[in-house]
């Protein structure tokens, strides 16, 4: 691990620390500690005041979830002095994005109880990306490699940075400007599916530039 992926956890992990410490702060003085102390899911309404504490809860299990991705592929690898080629990885581990369709158990949590949580499992339709990933099991990674991988997460990114513009203009713009629960309901499952999206297509167009298909 370098210092530079080091720093960056860090980073991310004490603005995470920051952003908790002001939502519990602001649910304990404005919200009577609203999704800080135990809460019954059966009776649960959902307010406006609870958005800072669901945002940083999502915010939290996607960096738990990278961490986990990016731990478990530092594990596998060999040394970096005598990697030359990418870990192996089956393709059928790509089944595992399925588990992102546990989303649409959102609209009937949301219907129930006002619950939105589940909608943060439509990003497990990232997992799709292992299939192509597996399918680069022991490539050999050289410049050449190096390159098509930067360019793929760089249109990945890009992607995803367009679909998220898109996604603000149409919450403030549209009818859910006027219905705040169901913007916050877009906005969770919008971010993601975008979260999803952007992790399938980094692997996906990794695969199409290598096959130069």
């Amino acid at each position: 691990m370098s210092r530079k992926q080091i720093k960056r956890i860090i980073a991310a992990g004490t603005v995470l620390i920051v952003l908790m410490c002001a939502a519990v702060t602001y649910s304990l003085l404005f919200n009577e500690g609203r999704m800080v102390y135990l809460t019954d899911l059966r009776t649960y309404q959902f307010s406006v005041r609870d958005l800072p504490m669901l945002i940083v809860g999502v915010l939290l299990l996607v960096y738990i979830v990278c961490l986990s991705v990016f731990f478990t592929r530092l594990a596998l690898q060999s040394p970096p002095a005598a990697r030359t080629y990418t870990w192996r990885l089956p393709p059928a581990l790509g089944l595992a994005g399925f588990a992102g369709f546990a989303g649409f158990l959102g609209f009937w949590t949301y219907s129930q109880d006002g619950v939105i949580f589940p909608f943060i499992f439509f990003a497990c339709f990232g997992f799709f990306g292992f299939f192509y990933e597996g399918k680069l099991s022991h490539t050999l990674e050289d410049e050449m490699f190096a390159q098509n991988r930067q360019r793929a997460e760089l249109a990945a990114l890009r992607t995803g940075f367009v679909l998220l513009a898109l996604m603000v203009c149409l919450a403030d713009t549209g009818m859910l400007s006027h219905d705040l629960e169901w913007c916050a309901v877009f906005m969770t499952a919008g971010c993601s599916l975008i979260c999803g999206l952007v992790a399938f297509l980094s692997q996906y167009l990794l695969y199409r530039y290598e096959k130069q298909e």
